[in-house]
């Protein structure tokens, strides 16, 4: 069981790298191969952060939604910490 449990994470630490040699893969020919400059790079990561939040928050309301429980609700939606730890919803107490 221990041994599943760290070539699970090892498996999922390798995905994480690949998708990361990706990305920079993807800027790089971006950089070298398009009219782009560094601030439309920039505005091209941040327009992605944004639209990456707005996929996070459907996702969690079809999660609430497909659960069919009346009883469920969102109270806070976050990013993972790879990503900047960023709060996108939190539902105030009051």
């Amino acid at each position: 069981m221990y041994g599943q449990i760290r070539v699970l994470l090892v498996d999922r630490a390798v995905a994480v790298v690949a998708t990361a040699a990706r990305v920079a893969r993807l800027a790089v020919r971006l950089a070298t191969r398009t009219s782009m400059g560094p601030a439309d790079l920039y505005a091209a990561v941040a327009t992605a952060k944004f639209l990456a939040a707005h996929e996070l928050i459907e996702k969690a309301a079809d999660a609430v939604e497909e659960s069919g429980d009346p009883d469920v609700e969102v109270t806070d939606i976050r990013t993972p910490i790879w990503f900047g730890k960023i709060t996108i919803h939190e539902e105030t107490q009051g």
